[in-house]
């Protein structure tokens, strides 16, 4: 805990206690998972939209809110507003940001989405001491950036509340480094083991090995479910169904999370069928490219998990328990999970 005072009406030293939050950020370009010491958590579409008119500051849902930055070490914010998650994609379907169009939106937007998705958690305290373990793609390489963008004390609106947020402590590891952590916790491997690992993101599908309770080979490659989606929304039979319009991929995830595929509540219509055609294209394509990076090394292999959303889309989860890797219940949030330990972990005072 950390102790700091204040002065009351009665100009009295009044001892505060500020209590540290450990959260897990697994900072996806599809979603943003977080997870809490506290046992709160958020899953945030990363969008964002910054509103050309005057937008109320308390806008709040389970998958976003609003944010007005009013005060901090972020200069080139201060007075900025922005919705975050689906009340961006709500407000302007078309005229959001997607993080997953951008080569460094994960670094650049950083801070925007974290605060998104802390505005989500419920957090009864108004005042923030956190210290925070995140992953993101070639951690190497963005670590300084991301700290400096998120790093530091933040005075922010979010979803109508007033925060005083420090962030103190950050712990900057690759994707899957929570994944790794989560697993040998709960005893589905041992540190002997050699891990494989097939993580099937939005905008990336990522093979790594694991042995000896390290990463010992990771290959990115920059494809991932976005396609799936991307191709659903232009196939010929979405756009006749549309009167010559493509089809809107955040509707379209919506309809596969569900596995209703019903497209829109208008006037809805089934595209099962496009999903099962568009699929088998992008398995052929994607999928086989993405197994074949890991064919020599099944053989040796003492476990293969499959995780990311890509890993639990219908008829994709069975094809992959197939090959033989094990697609866990919570395979779209386990990094996350993870996460939150090497936060308390590595980062416990």
């Amino acid at each position: 805990m950390i102790t700091t005072t204040k002065k009351t009406d009665k100009s009295k030293q009044e001892q505060i206690v500020t209590e540290k939050h450990y959260i897990g950020i697994d900072s996806g370009n599809g979603f943003l998972k977080a997870f809490s010491d506290k046992g709160l958590s958020a899953k945030v579409p990363s969008y964002i939209y910054t509103p050309k008119a005057e937008t109320e500051n308390n806008i709040l849902d389970k998958e976003g809110c609003s944010v007005l930055y009013s005060s901090g070490v972020r200069g080139d914010l201060i007075g900025e507003r922005f919705l975050i998650g689906s009340p961006a994609y709500s407000i302007s379907p078309q005229g959001k940001l997607e993080i997953a169009q951008l080569d460094k939106g994960k670094v650049d937007y950083a801070l925007h989405l974290l605060l998104g998705a802390i505005g989500c958690m419920g957090f009864k305290e108004s005042d923030l001491s956190i210290n925070l373990c995140v992953s993101i793609h070639h951690a190497k390489n963005f670590r300084d950036e991301l700290i400096n963008a998120i790093h530091g004390h933040h005075s922010v609106e979010l979803g109508g509340k007033a925060y005083n947020i420090d962030i103190d402590k950050i712990l900057v590891v690759n994707e899957g480094s929570g994944t790794l952590v989560a697993l040998l916790t709960n005893g589905r491997i041992q540190k002997s083991n050699k891990m494989l690992l097939l993580d099937l993101g939005y905008g990336t599908s990522i093979s790594s090995i694991y042995q000896f309770g390290k990463q010992i080979d990771r290959n990115v490659m920059t494809f991932g479910v976005r396609d799936l989606y991307q191709a659903i929304a232009k196939h010929p039979n979405m756009i006749k169904e549309r009167n010559g319009k493509e089809g809107d991929s955040y509707i379209i995830r919506e309809g596969i999370e569900n596995k209703s595929f019903q497209y829109g509540n208008y006037k809805p219509f089934s595209f099962a069928n496009i999903y099962k055609e568009c699929l088998k294209t992008w398995s052929s394509e994607n999928l086989r490219t993405t197994l074949s990076d890991l064919k020599e090394q099944i053989d040796s292999a003492n476990c293969m998990f499959a995780t990311g959303g890509g890993s639990c889309l219908p008829m994709v989860d069975k094809h992959l328990e197939s090959k033989g890797f094990q697609v866990l219940p919570n395979s779209h949030t386990l990094n996350a999970e993870g996460l939150l330990l090497l936060a308390k972990n590595k980062l416990g005072e």
